[in-house]
């Protein structure tokens, strides 16, 4: 993971916004270090979809930097950020293992196989799931 800097940011989807109302998100500055696991938690309509979109690629803000590591990546498209979302209802191919589920995005991007198998055992050992690696999603 990287660690992601806002700097600055503020989103519109009003073309000339006027004042603090027309912003789903004011004008802040925050950072995500490194290593770190962390929850945007808020009411509906918030901003968390919009923060998240923004940071992903999916939008460019109106205003301010995203910066990965220190290197402004407001220009880049999604697919070159290399950062992914997850939402409040995860999808869970149910007919497919623990250790299926976890390589799915890695062999969507087309990751070599020899590199799945360390990623997936690494992400189920911080979350514990090791032992559930061979089992159906379903149970």
């Amino acid at each position: 993971m990287a660690e992601i800097t806002l700097k600055g940011l503020a989103h519109s989807y009003e073309k000339t916004p006027k004042g603090a109302a027309d912003y789903a998100i004011r004008q802040m500055d925050h950072v995500w270090h490194q290593g770190g696991a962390y929850a945007l938690l808020g009411p509906s309509g918030c901003g968390k979809s919009t923060l998240l979109n923004i940071i992903s690629g999916l939008l460019e803000p109106s205003e301010g930097d995203v910066l990965f590591d220190g290197h402004r990546v407001n220009e880049l498209p999604p697919e070159e950020r290399n950062i992914a979302q997850v939402f409040q209802f995860p999808v869970i191919y149910d007919t497919m293992t623990v250790f299926d589920n976890l390589a799915f995005p890695l062999r969507n991007m087309n990751t070599p196989e020899y590199r799945v198998k360390p990623k997936v055992l690494e992400v189920a050992d911080i979350l514990e799931l090791t032992p559930l690696l061979n089992r159906k999603a379903k149970t």
